[in-house]
Formats: structure tokens, sequence, C-alpha cells
């Protein structure tokens, strides 16, 4: 059944990537990969300043190294945030501009909130 329903659609029928398909694919499995290892770096920080107090925490961030990370790791989950919406509204809405134009913005307002709170813990 699945071979005559896949035989009868042409290649006109079937979604091409010719320009960028392949890129975008990469920049999602290195964002992956990228936010695995910023993970693990953010799970190690919460345990060490797990008891530690409010106090702790705010020191933490305050370092140079710890909120250039935490602002990487911000950036790069709104860009694989951004990318895996973007390609479930091409796969189901193809011709919607409203709603890649919705993704874009939501994704911006997330990065706003995540970099702007950074901001005022590192000034506090």
């Amino acid at each position: 059944m699945v071979d005559s329903y896949l035989r009868q659609r042409s290649s006109k029928d079937w979604k091409k990537s010719e320009k960028h398909g392949a890129g975008e694919w990469l920049a999602e499995r290195w964002t992956s990969v990228a936010l695995i290892v910023l993970g693990g770096w953010a799970l190690w920080s919460a345990f060490g300043l797990m008891g530690n107090g409010y106090e702790a925490a705010l020191a933490f961030v305050k370092a140079p190294v710890n909120a250039g990370l935490m602002a990487l790791t911000f950036i790069i989950t709104v860009w694989h945030t951004h990318m895996g919406l973007n390609a479930n509204v091409l796969d189901y809405f193809p011709n919607s501009r409203f709603l890649k134009l919705l993704n874009l913005l939501f994704c911006l307002v997330l990065l706003a909130a995540a970099l702007g709170g950074l901001f005022l813990a590192f000034k506090a």
C-alpha cells in the first residue's frame, strides 16, 4: 500500500531544500552539541551552588566568565528554539508569513528577557 502511494507521487510533490537545508540541519546539530556542553556546565554550577544562598549565587553571576557562559547559553538556546519552531512552521504552514514573524518575535522577546535578567543580576 505504501509503495503504490509513493509511486503515484511525483518529484514535484516532495519538499526540497535546494539552498539551505543542509546548513540548517548542521546548525541545529551544532547548537544541540553546544547546549549539551553548556547544560552540563550549568548543572555542575548549580550543584556547586546548592545550599550556599542568594549571595553566593549573585557572586557567581557577577563573575565575568560565568556571566558570559550564561549569556552564551541563552543565545544558543534561543537560536536553537527559533530554528526548531521555524522548521515546524515550515512543515505544517509553509506559506504562513505571519507564523514565521510570530516565531521571530517570540524568540527575540525571549532573548531580551533572558539577557535583560542576566544584565540586571550582573549590575546588582
